[in-house]
C-alpha cells in the first residue's frame, strides 16, 4: 500500500517502545488477547496520546479479548476470532485496510456518524446478459452479506447494465468499482458509460477477468487498472471473493493515499503549487481532462503531470510528451543523469531486536535499497556495494531491481559494481555460481584479493577460511578493510543505512569502517539515520555530540565474543592494525559530510524514516554539488 507501516511489540518481558505521534493521522491497531490483561499493557493503552487525529483500532483475537473494551472507550472490537482460520489473513487485511480507509481517507468521514455510513461502498459492474458477470456479482453481494464484512461494505449498488440515470451516476461518484470482465462485458454500451463515469470521476477502479472462452476486444478505457483472474464455475470459491475485495480494499486505499501523500509534497515544496497530481498513471483517458478547444485552437490545460512512483516506460508516456506535457513522478521531477558517477550503497540489516525496538522489520530496509537502486541506475550512475552472495540479500534485490531497470532502458551497460572479499568468495556453492552466471549482464563481481602483509597466515589460497579463530579473523578483517578502502576510493559519493553492532566478521562493524574510510577520503557522504544500526548511532554522535555506548570498544569487547582476542592479535601485528575507538569518536563527531545539505537538512536525513523524504533530502544534496564548485570527482 505505500504507507507508513510500524510495529509497536517486544520479544521480552514488557511493553514496547512509547508510540509517538509524527503524522496529521495516526491508526493504531492493537492486536489483543487473553495475555493482554497484563496491567502493563492496559497501562501501555491507556498512555497512547489522544486526540481528535489518532485513531485506535481494537482487533480481538480469541473470544476473551471483548472483555477488555473497557481499556479502548468501548469501541467496538475487529473480531478476528470469527473469520474462518484458513483466511484468517485476508479477513484481517480487508478490515484493516477498510479502517484506513474510512478513519484516513474517506474524504466525507463524519466521527459522529454510525461506522457502516462511513464504509467503502463498490459498485459492482457487469453485463446483464453476462452469465459469469451476473454470477461473481451475486456471490459478492451474497458473501458480504453474510459475513463479518458486512459492517463495513456497501455492495448494495449491483448495476443492472441496461439503465444509466442519475441515481446510478451518483452512486459511481462516492464508490470503488469492480469491473467484472465477462466475454461480452466490453461490447456493452452502458458497462462502457460505467467505466467512463468512474474514470471522469477519479475513482478506483479493479478489473476482474472471468472470461469464458473469449472476449473480442476489451475496452481501452477499462485498462491502467488492477486486474484479478477467477474461474466461475457453477460457484465462486472463499478464496476468490477475497481476493477480489482485498485487491479492491489495496487499490482504494493506495489510490487515495496517493493524493492525499502528492498535495503533501506540493504543501512541502517538492512539487510546484500549479501541478496537476493523478492518483494512478497518467492514461488515453485523460486527455480531455487535459485538453481545451476553444473553438479554433487546442491548448494544454497543464503543462506537468505527477503521478505516484514508481516512474513508467518513456514510450507508454510519449504520446502526452508529445503534447509538451512533462510526466513525471515526485523523485523524477529534477530529473538529471549521473552518468559517469559512482554511488556507493552501504546497507545491511541491524539485529532483529533493534529493528522492533524502532518498529521496523528488515522489508523496511530491502524497500530502501529497491528504492535507492531504482532511481541511481534510472539516471544511468553506477552503483558500488560491497555485499556477499547469500540468496534474499540486499545484494540480490538490488540485482533484481537493476533487471527490470535494464531491460526498461534497453541499455548494454554494466551499472553494479560489487565487491567481494577473499576469503568470501572462495566459498561458491552450486547455487551462488547459478546465481552468478544469472546476473552477469548486470552486475560486475569484483573478486578483491588479500592482502601481502597476511599472506603467512594463509596456507592455501584456492580454499575458503573459516572465520573460527583470532588469527583467522585477522585475516578476514584485513581482506575487509583493504577491499572496503578501494571499494570506497572507487565512488563519488556514498549512502549508508543500518549496520549491525554486533555479529560482524571485520576489525569494526562493516558499516562504521564504511562511514568512517568515507569521511577520511572526503567523499560526500548520506547517513540515513532512520533505519536503526550503526548509522543511527552516527548520526546521534554527530547530532547531539554525546557518545553511544555501542561505539566504545567496552561495549564491543563485551557484546561480540572474541572481539578483544581479536583486538590482542591485530596489536600484535602491528599497532595500525588495530581499532582506536576515541580517535575513532573524533572523526565521527568532527565530520565534515561534504554531502551539500545544510545542517538542519542532514539533521531530518538523521532522523526520517519515510524513503521518499530520504531520497529527496539525497537528490536535493547531489544537485547541490553538482551545481556548485564542490564537483563531485
Amino acid at each position: 500500500m505505500n504507507l507508513p507501516i510500524f510495529f509497536r511489540t517486544t520479544n521480552k518481558k514488557g511493553v514496547p517502545a512509547r508510540i509517538d505521534i509524527e503524522s496529521d493521522k495516526t491508526i493504531i491497531f492493537v492486536f489483543v488477547s487473553k495475555e493482554f490483561a497484563d496491567n502493563l499493557w492496559v497501562d501501555y493503552i491507556k498512555e497512547i496520546p489522544k486526540n481528535d487525529n489518532v485513531y485506535v483500532i481494537p482487533i480481538a483475537m480469541d473470544k476473551l479479548a471483548l472483555r477488555l473494551t473497557d481499556i479502548f472507550d468501548n469501541k467496538n472490537f475487529i473480531r478476528a476470532y470469527e473469520s474462518n482460520p484458513l483466511f484468517i489473513n485476508d479477513y484481517l487485511f480487508i478490515a484493516i485496510a477498510h479502517e484506513i480507509y474510512r478513519c484516513a481517507l474517506n474524504k466525507s468521514f463524519d466521527k459522529t456518524a454510525k461506522g457502516k455510513d462511513n464504509a467503502i461502498k463498490i459498485f459492482l459492474s457487469h453485463a446483464k446478459d453476462g452469465k459469469n458477470g451476473i454470477k461473481l456479482a451475486k456471490d459478492l453481494k451474497d458473501f458480504i452479506d453474510n459475513s463479518p464484512m458486512r459492517n463495513f461494505f456497501d455492495a448494495t449498488d449491483i448495476a443492472p447494465g441496461y439503465k444509466f440515470d442519475n441515481e446510478i451516476i451518483e452512486h459511481i461518484k462516492e464508490s470503488s468499482i469492480i469491473a467484472i470482465h465477462s466475454d461480452i462485458y466490453s461490447s456493452r454500451y452502458w458497462c462502457q458509460r460505467e467505466i467512463l463515469c468512474a474514470k471522469g470521476n477519479n475513482r478506483p477502479i479493479i478489473a476482474v477477468d472471468t472470461l469464458e472462452e473469449f472476449e473480442d476486444r476489451r475496452f481501452p478505457f477499462a485498462s491502467n487498472v488492477p486486474g484479478v483472474h477467477v474461474h466461475v464455475n457453477g460457484s465462486t470459491t472463499e478464496s476468490d471473493l477475497l481476493r477480489i475485495l482485498s485487491a479492491t480494499l489495496l487499490e482504494t486505499v493506495r489510490f487515495f493515499y496517493s493524493e492525499l501523500l502528492l498535495e503533501e509534497y506540493k504543501h512541502e515544496g517538492w512539487i510546484e503549487p500549479n501541478v496537476e497530481i493523478r492518483s494512478r498513471p497518467p492514461e488515453v483517458s485523460d486527455i480531455e481532462k487535459i485538453l481545451i478547444f476553444d473553438g479554433k485552437n487546442i491548448k494544454c490545460k497543464y503543462k506537468s503531470i505527477v503521478y505516484p512512483e514508481p516512474p513508467l516506460y518513456s514510450e507508454e508516456l510519449n504520446f502526452l510528451s508529445k503534447l509538451g506535457i512533462k510526466i513525471s513522478t515526485p523523485l523524477t521531477i529534477d530529473f538529471y543523469q549521473l552518468d559517469n558517477k559512482n554511488i556507493g550503497i552501504s546497507i545491511s540489516d541491524p539485529s532483529d531486536e533493534e529493528l522492533i525496538s524502532i518498529g521496523q522489520n528488515s522489508k523496511h530496509l530491502i524497500q530502501l535499497s529497491q528504492d535507492i537502486a531504482r532511481h541511481f541506475l534510472a539516471r544511468n550512475a553506477t552503483l558500488v556495494y560491497g555485499g556477499d552472495l547469500r540468496p534474499n540479500g540486499f545484494t540480490q534485490f538490488i540485482l533484481d531491481e537493476a533487471q527490470v531497470l535494464k531491460i526498461r532502458m534497453q541499455s548494454e551497460n554494466i551499472n553494479i559494481k560489487n565487491y567481494i572479499a577473499w576469503p568470501i568468495y572462495k566459498n561458491d556453492t552450486v547455487d551462488v555460481i547459478i546465481w552468478k552466471a544469472e546476473y552477469r549482464s548486470v552486475a560486475e563481481m569484483i573478486e578483491f584479493p588479500y592482502p601481502e602483509d597476511v599472506k603467512d597466515l594463509i596456507l592455501n589460497g584456492e580454499s575458503f577460511l573459516l572465520p573460527t579463530n583470532s588469527q583467522n579473523l585477522f585475516v578476514w578483517s584485513r581482506c575487509l578493510t583493504e577491499m572496503r578502502k578501494k571499494m570506497i576510493e572507487d565512488c563519488d559519493i556514498r549512502i549508508c543505512a543500518g549496520g549491525r553492532h554486533f555479529g560482524y566478521k571485520g576489525r569494526m562493524p562493516g558499516v562504521l569502517e564504511e562511514i568512517v574510510i568515507a569521511i577520511e577520503m572526503k567523499r560526500p557522504l548520506f547517513l540515513l539515520g532512520g533505519f536503526g544500526g550503526v548509522t543511527t548511532s552516527v548520526c546521534k554522535l554527530i547530532q547531539n555530540n554525546i557518545l553511544p555506548q555501542e561505539l566504545t570498544q567496552d561495549w564491543q569487547i563485551q557484546n561480540n565474543s572474541g572481539y578483544k582476542e581479536l583486538l590482542d592479535f591485530c596489536l600484535s601485528r602491528d599497532s595500525q592494525y588495530s581499532v582506536d575507538y576515541n580517535s575513532l569518536t573524533e572523526i565521527l563527531k568532527n565530520a565534515d559530510l561534504n554531502n551539500g545539505l545544510s545542517k538542519e537538512d542532514n539533521n531530518r536525513l538523521f532522523t526520517t524514516s519515510f524513503i521518499d523524504e530520504a531520497l529527496n533530502l539525497i537528490f536535493k544534496g547531489l544537485k547541490a554539488l553538482l551545481g556548485s564548485s564542490k564537483v563531485i570527482k
